[in-house]
């Protein structure tokens, strides 16, 4: 992890320019790293160039993900530090990500390595599936909890499956694990922007909320409560967040992100860094305890 750090850097401070300045100050603003961890814990072991390439790859267009999401949902703030856009503007920050979607595949590319490519490609094809649902899903309180789980599993669930799939070579059951933990990750994420703090997400609680974006916490709550389902829908805000935390919204939620953590465990099989791997399943869900 420590030379991934480092790879981090050398990979988007290649190019010199404004941009690259841009991008370097996002990468500053650090993360849990989580994507290259499921690249290195799903391979056999042994450390090799390509393995370190693809685990640069996966956590570039992460990034490259938040910055573009951040502007295009006016969020001022990331992981508790001003967002790429509202410092350096609309326009640097469309480009920076850009930037690290070019430096992600930059980096398979050197290694020469074209099922990589197809494998990365096919995510970033499915995050951007993901994204334009959830602008058709915004202030739609009767959006369908399978609908839901379908842009979790694009947005959030594909990235960790290519990263799974890029460190093990391809194996479809870690892939499959992947994809699990990474719906489970997004749906704890989702109960943390209802019920958790700010010191420890990096991000206002009620964000989710105020930009009318259809969770399942908040999709459960909306079917028991009509104040929270006027306010998914665009109406006023006043008390909605509480009484979210008045339904058993939060828990079905947590009971569903458990299911998935579980579902994930279901397809380690026998892979070299098995305990590892089961104890992620537990601690995504864990932050939302």
């Amino acid at each position: 992890m420590a030379e991934l750090e480092a790879r981090l850097a050398l990979a988007v401070g290649r190019r010199e320019g404004y941009t690259s300045l841009v991008a370097t100050e996002a990468l500053a603003a650090g993360g849990k790293r989580l994507r290259p961890l499921l690249c290195f814990l799903s391979s056999d072991g042994n450390e090799t160039e390509a393995l370190l390439a693809a685990g640069v790859a996966t956590e570039l267009v992460h990034m490259a993900t938040l910055v573009h999401d951040d502007l295009v949902d006016g969020a001022r703030m990331r992981r508790g530090v001003p967002a790429a856009w509202s410092v350096f503007g609309p326009g640097a920050a469309l480009s920076a990500g850009d930037y690290l979607f070019a430096c992600a595949f930059a980096e398979l590319a050197a290694v020469e390595d074209s099922l990589a490519v197809e494998t990365l490609a096919d995510a970033c094809l499915a995050l951007a599936r993901g994204e334009a649902m959830q602008r058709r899903q915004t202030r739609c309180p009767e959006t369908t909890i399978d609908d839901y789980l379908e842009r979790c599993a694009l947005k959030t669930g594909k990235l960790f499956e290519a990263a799974c799939r890029l460190g093990s070579g391809g194996d479809s059951d870690l892939g499959a694990y992947g994809l699990a933990l990474g719906i489970a990750f997004q749906i704890a994420d989702d109960i943390l922007d209802c019920a958790g703090q700010t010191q420890e997400t990096g991000k206002i609680p009620g964000t989710d909320l105020r930009e009318g974006t259809p969770t399942m916490p908040l999709l459960l709550a909306a079917a028991q409560d009509e104040v929270v389902y006027q306010a998914l829908a665009g109406g006023s805000l006043d008390g909605a967040l509480v009484r979210v935390a008045g339904t058993d919204a939060l828990e079905r939620s947590r009971e569903a992100a458990l299911d998935y953590a579980a579902k994930a465990r279901s397809c380690i099989g026998s892979a070299v860094h098995r305990e590892e791997l089961e104890a992620l399943t537990y601690a995504v869900v864990d932050r939302a305890s």
